[in-house]
């Protein structure tokens, strides 16, 4: 009895922690969001959504683990979030779930009729997540911008980076922020364009629908492959039962 109820409290445990992973990740959102207040046209992606959303994928893990009894899923949640911590200052607070995630895992059992293939399973959830923020992080563009119009609602457009932008450029961090490079140009064109610049980095919908589709893939694969293994490991009916009429 007491090891059934340390696995059930060790279960617990591991879904209150994916859901504060969840709730670190609506913070992250609103950190990156306070921090993107540099001048210039918006991105294809919005940074202050597609970052977090890989941080509440791995929230997502960990309770889909708890809920299934799989410890192998909790554990690679784990560790997502380990490696989550390297992308900025900002998401060093991933750690501390991390760690707690890889030492509840290993202790809420597992169901009975689970097959050889859950290791497999918990692999290509983290690689899938992985590929998410590499075709993120790594399908950036760089762009040249001007404002015109009045600068307490100025229209930013887009234009081509051959030297009709802004004199200066800014290189945009993961999570929020800007490196300035050479600050903002300052421009006038008969009045109307006053500021220009360049900014590197910039994520694309290219890149965010890569990863949402390798996010999905990963919650769709962990949770559709768990039910089949639980359907599996259920008791089959006694062959004298007669089904009803």
């Amino acid at each position: 009895m007491s090891t059934i109820g340390g696995r059930e409290r060790a279960g617990r445990l591991v879904l209150i922690v994916g859901v504060v992973v969840l709730g670190l990740a609506v913070a992250l959102g609103a950190f990156i969001h306070l921090q993107l207040r540099d001048p210039g046209p918006p991105e294809g992606v919005p940074r202050a959504v597609a970052i977090p959303a890989l941080y509440a994928t791995m929230g997502l893990l960990a309770i889909i683990g708890a809920v299934q009894r799989r410890p192998a899923i909790v554990v690679a949640a784990g560790m997502l979030c380990l490696v989550g911590t390297i992308l900025s200052v900002a998401t060093i607070e991933f750690a501390v779930p991390g760690i707690l995630l890889i030492g509840f895992g290993s202790r809420i059992g597992e169901l009975s009729g689970r097959r050889r293939a859950e290791p497999l399973i918990a692999a290509a959830a983290v690689l899938l997540v992985v590929g998410a923020a590499i075709a993120l992080l790594g399908m950036t563009e760089g762009r040249c911008w001007q404002a015109s119009g009045s600068p307490a609602d100025p229209t930013y457009t887009v234009i081509p980076c051959g030297g009709q932008g802004g004199s200066g450029d800014s290189a945009q961090g993961f999570v929020g922020g800007t490196a300035q490079g050479g600050g903002q140009g300052t421009i006038a064109v008969g009045g109307q364009t006053f500021a220009g610049g360049f900014d590197s980095g910039v994520m694309t919908m290219g890149g965010g629908l890569i990863e949402a589709l390798l996010l999905l893939g990963a919650l769709t694969l962990t949770a559709v492959t768990g039910r089949t293994l639980m359907v599996e490991g259920a008791p089959l009916p006694a062959a004298d039962q007669t089904p009803p009429p």
